[in-house]
């Protein structure tokens, strides 16, 4: 027997829970207003998941929590269906004992590029939390996505974050943008060109702040326009025996066009890569006035 509730949520998120009668089988979380399915199952009731959950998906698969509040968590991507993915981590990984799956609850779900962005944004925001240690050999990386399917999968984040501190797994404490931004309007020009939207941080506030180091390499995210660029201790960025003064400069010279240069370039660290955007939202705002 399930029992359905309806939960009302700080800042429009309501939600349909469905409760099973067996603690084995998953506990389903419908959120209609985006579109979204999410679903906790126990280790042992990972097989109780119904073939409706191998679909494209994201999921974190969460250790118990340590007696000094630490919790381990491991964030993963499956194109080919969650269930099938989770599946295979039943032998290949011992150390989780519950997982959270998102999944799109439409027609049309999830297609592999989205879900690897979901990936690595999931992964940036929970690298943030001083509780979680998470067991990812590196980064995961996917920056091919545009701007707008961008913006719809921030929509998915409030959700998830919010289901992880229902199971006592707190991701709100970081500065990893925990709520999803508004919507960014376009900025009128005279000559009708593109005017970029001033966003706080640079490159040098970057390396003030320890999340870069001069001489840094530089790699493109881009697969169409592979190239590689150093920053300097100036902040400026060298490519191509030229200095540019800014990420988009560099990024534009590259494609002969216009770019967004934060999300062009990514920074290559022991563990991986990561985009300059994501190290700019780790960056803590300007104080007001």
């Amino acid at each position: 027997m399930e029992e359905i509730l309806e939960i009302g949520a700080v800042g429009s998120l309501a939600t349909n829970v469905v409760i099973p009668g067996s603690a084995q089988a998953p506990i389903d979380v419908y959120i209609d207003h985006v579109a979204l399915r999410v679903a906790i199952v126990e280790r042992v009731g990972t097989r109780s998941l119904g073939s409706d959950w191998d679909v494209p998906g994201v999921y974190a698969l969460l250790d118990p929590a340590s007696s000094d509040g630490t919790w381990g968590v491991y964030v993963g991507k499956a194109p080919a269906g969650i269930k099938s993915r989770l599946s295979d981590h039943l032998s290949g990984k011992d150390h989780w004992s519950r997982a959270v799956l998102l999944r799109r609850d439409t027609s049309y779900g999830f297609h592999s590029a989205q879900v690897g962005w979901l990936e690595g944004r999931l992964y940036d925001l929970l690298h943030a939390v001083p509780e979680a240690r998470l067991h990812n050999l590196r980064r995961p990386v996917d920056e091919t996505l545009p701007p707008h399917d961008r913006q719809m999968l921030e929509n998915c984040v409030v959700p998830f974050v919010r289901v992880l501190r229902l199971l006592g797994y707190d991701a709100t404490t970081s500065n990893a943008m925990p709520e999803p931004p508004l919507p960014r309007p376009r900025v009128p020009s005279d000559s009708g060109r593109r005017v970029r939207r001033k966003i706080h941080g640079t490159v040098p506030d970057l390396l003030l702040a320890g999340l870069l180091e001069a001489q840094a390499k530089l790699v493109s995210t881009s697969r169409a326009h592979p190239a590689e660029a150093i920053i300097l201790p100036d902040g400026r960025i060298e490519h191509d025996g030229r200095l540019f003064g800014s990420p988009s400069g560099a990024a534009d010279y590259v494609t002969k066009g216009s770019e967004n240069g934060w999300t062009f370039w990514a920074v290559e660290t022991d563990t991986g890569t990561i985009t300059l955007d994501s190290l700019r939202k780790r960056l803590s705002p300007p104080s007001p006035g």
